[in-house]
């Protein structure tokens, strides 16, 4: 089987750029298929009048289009080009409903994708619960596609640091991301055990530019009266985003919902510590926090904190992570076969 992912490039300042997170999510499958025997290729174009000129070069079985952007009037012209017949093609949505909810076109999108009533349309959601949920709603079989995210680094020794601390909250700034929250919680818990913090995140725009949540944070760490301090990365490829993710002490993901959180399981798969929200349903009890509390968040810290280097929890996180893979791979695997023996009895039936 040939399996072709496209992306859309997101804009930064008018400028086209990579969607690290979509991409990087795209590649680990890709990659995870080719290993499997199958063919596999990634794509980011400008936009939706590019996906043509991708799929006549690769000739695919599969299109997956990552996330909602693609109109359902291009889907409809794509999926009825006469030499595209024979083309499953694949909507992937990255989305709980809280973050969807915040899209103004989202459900508009699934609507229409439902409305053009095609056998070889399916529209796929990359967690479990959410996908039953839609479901039910709709009355149609939405598709559930996990994510996979390979596990390959090793446990890495503490790092000696008695002045500072770093704290990665990684991510699209987003309001349901709540990362605002995150930076007064670690500048309290920061300020508890006398360390300098550096609050690290990632973002392609200025303060001054399109992004309020950045421009909170950054006032925020301008008149803080400890000296705390904010890191701005830019958004970074695989490669140089684990390197970064092992150099944190540990990182949080208090949001408020999820699909999967490519983050949390970058931090696991490189054994730093890591706090999330009950959103993330696949990470062990001990993770987990509140989102709104702080007196528990900076206990949680405190706690993690203390047992940071502890390779029992780093042993347990992995476990989670491998189970999950485990079960994403099957259901890709389950996939897969779906569409050869469709594809196989068509040929025959023609």
């Amino acid at each position: 089987m040939k399996i072709l992912f496209v992306l859309k490039n997101r804009t930064y300042n008018k400028e086209y750029a990579t969607s690290f997170g979509l991409m990087n999510s795209a590649i680990q499958v890709s990659n995870h298929l080719n290993h499997k025997g199958h063919e596999s290729k990634v794509v980011s174009v400008i936009d939706y009048n590019f996906i043509d000129k991708e799929v006549h070069s690769y000739k695919p079985d599969i299109v997956v289009i990552e996330a909602l952007w693609v109109s359902s009037k291009k889907m409809k012209e794509l999926i009825e080009l006469k030499r595209y017949k024979n083309i499953n093609w694949v909507i992937r949505i990255h989305s709980d409903i809280g973050f969807l909810s915040a899209e103004t076109n989202a459900l508009t999108y699934i609507n229409e994708y439902v409305s053009l009533k095609k056998d070889n349309l399916f529209i796929s959601i990359n967690n479990k619960e959410f996908c039953e949920n839609l479901s039910n709603i709709y009355g149609e079989s939405f598709l559930y596609i996990p994510n996979i995210r390979d596990i390959k680094s090793e446990y890495k020794k503490p790092r000696n640091n008695y002045l500072t601390i770093n704290i990665g909250c990684f991510g699209a700034l987003r309001l349901l991301k709540n990362q605002l929250f995150q930076a007064m919680c670690a500048m309290e818990f920061a300020d508890s055990i006398n360390k300098t913090l550096f609050y690290h995140i990632n973002c392609n725009v200025s303060p001054e530019k399109e992004n309020s949540i950045l421009k909170n944070l950054t006032a925020l760490f301008d008149k803080n009266a400890s000296g705390h301090k904010l890191v701005v990365h830019k958004w970074l490829n695989n490669d140089d985003f684990h390197q970064l993710v092992r150099s944190m002490d540990f990182g949080l993901q208090l949001s408020y919902t999820e699909s999967f959180n490519i983050t949390a399981a970058d931090f696991v798969m490189n054994d730093t510590p890591i706090i999330v929200s009950e959103a993330i349903s696949w990470l062990p009890w001990f993770n987990k926090t509140s989102t709104t509390n702080y007196k528990r968040v900076l206990s949680k810290l405190k706690w993690i904190y203390r047992f940071k280097n502890s390779k029992i929890m780093a042993f347990l996180n992995k476990r989670n992570l491998k189970k999950y893979n485990k079960e994403a791979k099957l259901v890709w695997k389950d996939y897969l076969k779906y569409i050869e023996y469709n594809k196989n009895d068509n040929s025959l039936n023609a």
